[in-house]
């Protein structure tokens, strides 16, 4: 029997500021939508002091260029 713990992961939407909160699947990834901006983010855990975030922008809508 696997004893699962749900902690929640919390913070600020890179894209508008907003908190957002998600918790963890059997991967180990944590895929969160801000309820704001609409933007996707999935965060996972690459090691014990790295962490990466992916921004995925909303349907319709596509990421701003700066050069």
């Amino acid at each position: 029997m696997k004893h699962e713990e749900w902690i929640p992961f919390t913070w600020h939407c890179p894209n508008c500021g907003a908190k957002v909160t998600g918790y963890k699947n059997e991967k180990g990834t944590i895929k969160v939508e801000c309820r704001r901006c609409y933007v996707v983010m999935v965060r996972s855990f690459k090691g014990r002091r790295h962490d990466t975030i992916d921004l995925y922008a909303p349907k319709g809508e596509e990421r701003l260029g700066y050069t």
